[in-house]
This record gives C-alpha cells, sequence and structure tokens, in this order.
C-alpha cells in the first residue's frame, strides 16, 4: 500500500464526482435571482451534492499538483520553474472553487433562518423578505464573481504540464501525446471567460473532465509515464 501512487486514482475519481454534481446541479444554468431561487427551492437534497463536488473538487486538483510535483523531481531549469508557476496555479483554482462552493452552501444553510422585522436588534434573523434575498443574491453573486477566473487559472496549469511533457523525454506512439494534449485542451479552457459563451464552458467543462479521468486512467494502465516521475501506479 505505501508503494501505490494516488495520482492517477486522484485524477480518475475525482472529476467523476465532480462532473456528476455539475450534471445534477440545479443553478448550472441559472445566474441572478433565478439561480438563487433553484438553489432555494432544492436546498434540502442538495447538501449530498455539494459534498460529492467538494470532495470532487479536492481529489481532481490533488492529483493534478501530485502529478506536478511528480514532473518537477526529474526537471530542472525553466521546466522545474515553469512547474513551480502551475503548481501555484492548481492551488489557486482549487481555493477558487472551494469558496465558490461555499457562496452556495451560505444559500443552502440561510433557508431556514427566521424573519423578524422588531424595532430591537435580533441574532441570527433577517429584517424581512427583501433583505433575506438581497443576503442571498449577494452569496450567488459572490461565488460567480470567484468562479469566473477559475477556467483561466485552471486552463493555465493545464498548459504547463502538457508543454513541459512536450518538452521533456517522452513515449513512441500515441501515448507519448496523452499529456501535451492538456496543452489545446487547457487553451480551449482557459478562452471559455473571454469568449464569454456558456454554452462553450459547459461544452468544454465536460471534456476537460473526461481528459482528467483519461489520463488518469491511462496511467493506471501503465500506458502513460509521468516525464521525471515514477512509474508505479
Amino acid at each position: 500500500m505505501s508503494n501505490q501512487n494516488l495520482t492517477p486514482i486522484m485524477l480518475v475519481a475525482g472529476p467523476v464526482l465532480l462532473l456528476g454534481a455539475f450534471i445534477m446541479w440545479p443553478a448550472q444554468t441559472y445566474v441572478g435571482e433565478r439561480a438563487t431561487q433553484s438553489l432555494i427551492d432544492e436546498a434540502g437534497t442538495l447538501m449530498p451534492l455539494l459534498v460529492a463536488a467538494t470532495l470532487g473538487v479536492i481529489l481532481m486538483f490533488g492529483g493534478l499538483h501530485l502529478l506536478n510535483s511528480e514532473m518537477m523531481e526529474g526537471s530542472d531549469g525553466v521546466n522545474k520553474q515553469l512547474l513551480t508557476v502551475g503548481s501555484m496555479l492548481i492551488m489557486v483554482s482549487l481555493v477558487s472553487f472551494v469558496i465558490g462552493l461555499g457562496s452556495n452552501v451560505t444559500i443552502i444553510n440561510n433557508v431556514d433562518v427566521p424573519q423578524d422585522n422588531s424595532e430591537e436588534w435580533v441574532d441570527n434573523a433577517y429584517v424581512d423578505e427583501e433583505d433575506y434575498m438581497d443576503s442571498q443574491n449577494s452569496a450567488i453573486d459572490a461565488g460567480a464573481v470567484i468562479w469566473q477566473m477559475s477556467p483561466v487559472t485552471w486552463g493555465l496549469a493545464m498548459i504547463i504540464i502538457g508543454l513541459v511533457a512536450f518538452l521533456s523525454e517522452r513515449q513512441e506512439g500515441a501515448m507519448g501525446f496523452a499529456l501535451p494534449s492538456l496543452m489545446p485542451i487547457g487553451t480551449l479552457f482557459l478562452s471559455s471567460p473571454i469568449i464569454n459563451n456558456p454554452d462553450l464552458f459547459n461544452a468544454v467543462f465536460p471534456l476537460v473532465m473526461i481528459t482528467h479521468v483519461a489520463l488518469g486512467g491511462l496511467m493506471l494502465a501503465g500506458m502513460v509515464e509521468v516525464p521525471g516521475g515514477s512509474s508505479e501506479t
């Protein structure tokens, strides 16, 4: 067990959990008040999905960080410096996702907070319905702001890993391009907030998840070796 490489396992399990939660999440195509109301309407059933999404995010970015770290072991010079920047970008993406999910948790947890418009100050109570909805909408907007740039940092991290893999010694055949394929997919992903097309993001996000799963699966099967890292899986 001590020799087991967790990188491919995390790269497979994390995206599966996150993508499953993403597909079932009621607010994925809504913004503003509609997004807030969709979460309020289904608040009683969303906590299991939030747990799955949070665990998926941690496993996925954890696996990506482990992959990045394995590649750093056999790298030097510019490649090692690039991977150091990649490690920072992965951590920024992880924090952004966790905080963004936290905004949804805030909305769900506030559903049962009472309202009290008495003149005296009351603990843990909204003044009225307007105060309640303003607070809930602010939470969803805060999460949206935090999430907006996560495809950029995540996509850049993928580009760096793919670039370093391309510049390093690769395997022969098609499998030699498995890691470098992160470059075009990462480029497409980071362009989604710039292009600002929700349909593009909804198409690219599952592709990114599938790419992580495929990469982890190939590593588990021993078909892809990490440049500079251990080949044990």
